[in-house]
């Protein structure tokens, strides 16, 4: 890949999506693979990204132009190309949490092996790819969770400690750490 790179005049370079859409997405670290039947077998494309290109919106665009392409014959690929874009989206506007990439993942699977046809079968490779290459970008758009309550329970109980006469510190609940 860096032979053709070079001979084409490609600089600064942030990846490689060989084969199309449904191809495999490879970083600037995966230079020195051969783009051959035995490694990175394709029809004859592949598309040049430098690193003025965000690797999201690249996965987030495929997934999009599968989910508008699925002919609809069956449901893996109808629904799951539509379920993976919906998640991707969540993922990408900042929504997500750790469990929606899992889920994301799972669903790459699903759609993956259970599809009649190639589209389906390759509609997930976008994600996966960059997922296998990148999944820090994948974790940097998640949201920060920590636990917030949605009432104070110690006030809550503030009747039955009257009641019970305690006002002792084990008579009281503390819902988050405090430091």
């Amino acid at each position: 890949m860096q032979e053709i790179l070079t001979d084409c005049g490609a600089e600064d370079v942030l990846g490689l999506q060989i084969g199309g859409p449904s191809g495999t997405f490879i970083s600037n670290q995966e230079f020195d693979r051969k783009l051959a039947f035995e490694d990175l077998a394709t029809g004859g494309s592949f598309i040049v990204f430098n690193n003025s290109r965000n690797i999201l919106d690249i996965a987030h665009n495929f997934t999009h132009f599968f989910a508008h392409e699925s002919c609809g014959f069956c449901t893996p690929c109808r629904v799951g190309t539509s379920l993976l874009k919906k998640q991707l989206d969540k993922i990408v506007e900042g929504h997500g949490s750790a469990g929606d990439v899992v889920a994301l993942e799972e669903l790459c699977q699903l759609i993956k092996t259970h599809s009649h046809c190639g589209l389906g079968q390759t509609a997930a490779n976008p994600v996966l790819t960059t997922l296998e290459r990148y999944p820090e970008l994948y974790q940097s758009q998640l949201k920060l969770i920590s636990y917030e309550p949605g009432f104070d329970l110690d006030a809550a109980l503030e009747t039955a400690r009257r009641m019970a006469n305690r006002d002792d510190a084990g008579a009281h609940l503390a819902q988050i750490d405090v430091e």
